[in-house]
C-alpha cells in the first residue's frame, strides 16, 4: 500500500484526534495511487498514524478513515460507523425524524454528510474516495434507519468541484421521493431535495426555535437571505404581525410561501425577490424599521486567503442590518463561515455597531451549529457556524 509521510505538526493533530491531512503537512509519498485509493500516513519517523483515502489534487490530501492499521475499509466498516452515528442522533440527542445523521469527520466519515428528513436521507459526498463507496454508504443508511425509504444523492456544490467530482441529483436507493414535510418547533417546512445543499439547512434548527421567545404581537421582522423561510416561518408562527422575507432566488421565495401557507401564516408574510444589500439600502433609504432583523447569508469566505474580503461583506451586510433595527429591537445574525471564528465575527460585529451608532447587549450565549453537526474538539474544521443574539440601542 501506498504511504504519505507527513510533517510534525500534521503527525500532531492527528494525535489529537484530527481526520484530515492537508497538502501543506505532506513531506513526500511512496509508491503509486490514483485519487480515491486507500494510503497509510506515517511520521517522518515511520510511525504509523493511520490510513484513508487520498486525492492528490484536492487541497486535502488525505482523509483518514481509521487509524487502526488492520481495520479493513469495506462496506461493514461503513454500516457499523453509520449506525453508530444515528444511534448518538437518536439516544444521546434525542432527535427523531430530521437531523443530521453523519457530519463528516466528526462521525470518523471524512468527506460524507447525511441529512435525514423523515422516510429520506439526502446525501453529499465530497471525496473521491468516499465517491466509490456511495452505493455501500446508501445501503448503510437504509439498515441503520429501516424508516428510511429513499436516499437521495445531493453530490453538487464547491465541494464536489473541488474534488474533481460530477455534480449528481438523483435518487441512489429506494423510492423515487422528493418531497416531504418536517416539524421544527412550533412550525412545519417543506424539504424538497432539489434545494440547496442537502435540501434543508438542519444546523440552525435551535437558532430558530430560540427566536421564538423573543417574538411578541404587533412586531415587524425582517428575514434577510431567508431561503425556504426557516426564521421568518417561526417569527410568524410566534405571533409577529408582518414578517418580511428576502432571497434573490424566486424558487426560495416560493417555497416560503408554501410554507408560509402550511403554516397558516400567509396573512403575515410579504415577500421580496432581490439582493440582500440593494434590497436593505432601498429600505434604509426610505426609513423602514423593524423590531427584529436576521441575517443568515452564505460563507463569504469559502477559502483563508478570502478572510479579508469577506470580513468587509459581513460588516456591510451587519452594518446595513443595524440601521433597520428600531431601538429596543433584537438583530440576529450569523455566519457560516469556517474560516471565520466566533472572536473575528464578534470584532466585525462590534465594528458595524460602532459606525451606525449603536450599543449591542447579548441575549444569549453565543451560538452555534445545532447539536447532530457535533463540534471534533480537536478539529477546527468541524465548528463553522456562529450566531448571535443582539439587543440594539441607540447611542444617542
Amino acid at each position: 500500500m501506498a504511504r504519505v509521510i507527513v510533517d510534525a505538526q500534521a503527525a500532531r493533530a492527528i494525535g489529537k484526534g484530527a481526520m484530515i491531512v492537508f497538502k501543506k503537512g505532506v513531506v513526500r509519498t511512496e509508491g503509486e495511487f490514483s485519487p480515491g485509493d486507500i494510503v497509510e500516513v506515517y511520521t517522518r519517523g515511520g510511525k504509523f498514524l493511520g490510513k484513508g483515502f487520498v486525492n492528490p489534487h484536492s487541497n486535502i490530501m488525505v482523509r483518514l478513515i481509521t487509524k487502526d492499521r488492520e481495520t479493513e475499509v469495506n462496506k461493514e466498516l461503513f454500516r457499523e460507523r453509520i449506525k453508530k452515528a444515528n444511534e448518538y442522533r437518536k439516544k444521546v440527542l434525542g432527535y427523531d425524524k430530521a437531523y443530521r445523521m453523519v457530519y463528516g469527520e466528526a462521525d470518523y466519515l471524512p468527506g460524507l454528510i447525511v441529512d435525514r428528513f423523515n422516510e429520506i436521507a439526502s446525501v453529499q459526498i465530497s471525496s473521491v474516495g468516499m465517491e466509490r463507496f456511495k452505493m455501500e454508504v446508501a445501503e448503510a443508511i437504509m439498515e441503520a434507519e429501516p424508516e428510511v425509504e429513499t436516499v437521495f444523492e445531493k453530490n453538487t456544490g464547491r465541494s464536489r468541484r473541488r474534488e474533481g467530482l460530477p455534480e449528481i441529483e438523483r435518487v441512489l436507493l429506494g423510492k423515487e421521493k422528493y418531497r416531504t414535510i418536517i416539524e421544527e418547533g412550533k412550525a412545519k417546512f417543506i424539504v424538497d431535495m432539489r434545494g440547496q445543499k442537502t435540501g434543508f439547512f438542519l444546523d440552525q434548527r435551535e437558532n430558530r426555535i430560540a427566536l421564538e421567545k423573543y417574538v411578541k404581537p404587533g412586531m415587524r421582522v425582517l428575514d434577510v437571505f431567508t431561503y425556504t423561510g426557516g426564521f421568518a416561518i417561526h417569527a410568524a408562527v410566534a405571533g409577529a404581525d408582518e414578517v418580511v422575507a428576502v432571497d434573490k432566488s424566486p424558487w426560495a421565495i416560493n417555497m416560503v410561501k408554501e410554507n408560509a401557507k402550511l403554516n397558516g401564516v400567509e396573512d403575515k408574510m410579504k415577500y421580496i425577490v432581490g439582493s440582500a444589500f440593494p434590497v436593505m439600502e432601498e429600505m434604509i433609504k426610505k426609513g423602514e424599521k423593524f423590531d427584529i432583523v436576521i441575517l443568515d447569508p452564505p460563507a463569504f469566505v469559502q477559502h483563508e486567503k478570502d478572510l479579508k474580503r469577506g470580513l468587509r461583506a459581513y460588516f456591510n451586510v451587519n452594518y446595513a442590518g443595524l440601521q433597520l433595527v428600531k431601538e429596543g429591537g433584537i438583530l440576529v445574525t450569523a455566519s457560516c463561515s469556517q474560516h471565520v471564528d466566533m472572536q473575528a465575527f464578534k470584532d466585525m460585529v462590534i465594528a458595524a455597531a460602532a459606525k451606525a451608532g449603536k450599543f449591542l447587549k447579548m441575549l444569549e450565549p453565543y451560538r452555534t451549529q445545532a447539536p447532530d453537526h457535533p463540534i471534533l474538539m480537536a478539529s477546527k474544521d468541524t465548528e463553522y457556524l456562529k450566531a448571535l443574539f443582539l439587543y440594539v440601542e441607540d447611542t444617542k
